[in-house]
């Protein structure tokens, strides 16, 4: 096939006609099976180069063959974003065939300028867990085009957001929330109005860590010129070219000396791992043994680090947190056997395990605020092993002092919409954190704000807009300076129809008074209790 005729061929439309049932449009294709086939072995023998996939059209509706699968696209031909592009073929064919290369299973996928959807729904058939992203007027026909063809057939089902270029694109997209391991693009140079608002957007998103991936077809000296800009914000190379159409592979510059610094404080922990590993295989002081259930193999393996751990590591923002070799001896603040799950720790990370899930959780060793705390462990437990007492499913819920983010990840594990609050300094870790263990897992992806406690509460979180059905709290107590400011917080978003869950342990006489001014300012019931470790359920008065 010429690629004159495949141009044609994609401009072709007519008339907007009616979309068929799903039931009439299987009869259809089960009639033309055959001559499908037919016409898919003459397209094997008349390709010209790579780049044109085995393709057959019908009037309203193409058809594309990539990763084993049938994909029916439509084409909204009011809009350029709405026309299949060669480079989006091109891009297609690529990922399709160097899956090696680039393995998107599992992976965070991001496509800008995702048009008709087909980069995206190959993406999603390769194992990615994608975001396509476009104007808001295009996104209909995008969504009903990603449905289409990844409904149960995919391991994550591929999400659809707007995307202005260059647009507040940190308010709207916060880089310590949204973290891609690809970026993908295909002809987004075609709107030549743009490009400066383009260079921009592909730099947001291509962080250290991210790798970005831009298809071309060269059509003007403009598309040259943006080429040798892209050339200059990136480490950039040339993956695949067939005359006018290239493909680039690029990465942050931004990256380069982190990375190093990186590799070289991970060598330096290496040399304290032997003597962490015997330590926390003691008992600890109240009879519970931080163990690891898995083969010795198995957890000497995950001592190594892998490339989300990786990644991960530069998304806390921190240098100091992969180097420090600092020894924190929390043996004393464990969890009872009762809240307590099985978890292997490592110089890197924690491994925890809830709502059938293994959660990995980084810690901040210089925050109180990014310590995992014994409460943070009760009250996971109590969530997982009561889903019948404390329904979370599809519920607004806030967490105060979030912290690792752990309680706020098994609350979004559980079905949950969840903010994780806590103070500016810790959100870095707490982001990574949640990011890390929801991405792909969960209906609702939980979001993190700044909240300081008992601080212009009205105006941050105006209580017209920012109310909860579930607040839950750990060990928050632990901050002895604010605790009138946490009651005031506690009061101003446990609203009637809110339920306020607080895990705490005792350690001091403050505890208990606090305990009691927080029973005179609710309606509270005790719903767990082992000696220290107590779990309150309030309701407003």
């Amino acid at each position: 096939m010429s690629s004159s005729t495949l141009e044609d061929t994609n401009c072709a439309g007519g008339d907007d006609e009616k979309e068929l049932d799903e039931e009439k449009e299987e009869n259809e294709e089960e009639k033309e099976k055959d001559d499908s086939k037919t016409e898919e072995s003459t397209l094997q023998q008349t390709q010209r180069t790579a780049w044109v996939p085995r393709y057959f059209s019908y009037t309203n509706k193409e058809v594309y063959y990539y990763v084993g699968q049938k994909i029916i696209i439509r084409e909204g031909l009011d809009s350029f974003a709405g026309m299949i592009s060669p480079a989006a073929l091109a891009l297609c064919h690529y990922l399709d065939t160097h899956r090696e290369q680039l393995r998107l299973v599992d992976k965070a996928v991001l496509e800008i300028g995702a048009g008709t959807g087909l980069v995206s729904i190959v993406a999603a058939l390769l194992g990615g867990w994608v975001t396509a992203t476009d104007l808001p007027e295009t996104l209909n026909n995008l969504r009903v085009n990603l449905s289409r063809n990844t409904r149960d057939g995919c391991r994550y089902t591929p999400q659809v957001a707007a995307l202005s270029w260059g647009h507040d694109l940190e308010h709207t997209y916060p880089t310590s929330i949204y973290r891609y391991d690809y970026v993908l693009a295909a002809d987004v140079v075609s709107h030549y109005y743009f490009l400066d608002e383009l260079l921009v957007t592909m730099k947001h998103f291509c962080k250290p860590g991210t790798t970005l991936v831009w298809a071309n077809k060269v059509r003007s000296e403009m598309d040259l010129t943006f080429i040798e800009n892209f050339k200059k914000a990136f480490n950039a190379s040339l993956l695949a070219e067939d005359g006018d159409i290239k493909i680039f592979m690029a990465t942050s510059r931004d990256g380069d000396i982190r990375e190093q610094h990186l590799e070289q404080n991970y060598r330096e922990v290496q040399i304290d791992s032997t003597e962490l590993e015997e330590d926390q295989n003691k008992e600890n002081d109240s009879g519970t043994i931080l163990n690891c259930d898995r083969s010795e193999d198995a957890c000497r393996d995950e001592k190594e680090p892998n490339d989300d751990e990786e990644e991960m590591i530069e998304e806390t923002g921190n240098d100091r947190y992969e180097g420090d070799t600092e020894d924190t001896d929390s043996s004393d603040e464990n969890a009872s056997d009762n809240s307590a799950q099985s978890i292997k720790t490592s110089v890197k990370k924690d491994i925890y395990h809830y709502v059938g899930q293994d959660i990995i959780i980084h810690e901040f060793i210089d925050s109180c605020g990014a310590v995992m705390r014994p409460a943070a462990l009760a009250l996971c437990s109590f969530l997982d092993n009561n889903k019948d007492v404390v329904n979370l499913q599809g519920k607004e819920v806030l967490e105060l002092g979030a912290g690792t983010g752990l309680v706020t990840i098994v609350a979004s594990l559980l079905g949950a919409s969840v903010t994780a609050t806590d103070l500016k300094d810790v959100l870095g870790n707490l982001s990574a954190n949640v990011a890390r263990n929801t991405r792909g897992r969960c209906k609702h992806m939980p979001k993190v704000a700044h909240l300081s406690w008992g601080n212009d509460l009205e105006q941050t979180y105006p209580s017209t807009t920012h109310r909860y059905d579930y607040v839950l709290a750990a060990d928050v107590v632990y901050h002895h300076d604010f605790l009138n400011e946490l009651l005031i917080t506690m009061k101003y978003f446990n609203k009637p129809g809110t339920t306020l869950i607080w895990a705490n342990k005792v350690r001091f006489e403050t505890d208990l008074t606090f305990t009691e001014n927080f029973k005179k300012a609710f309606n509270t019931r005790l719903m767990f209790d082992d000696g220290e470790m107590k779990i309150f359920k309030a309701a407003s008065k």
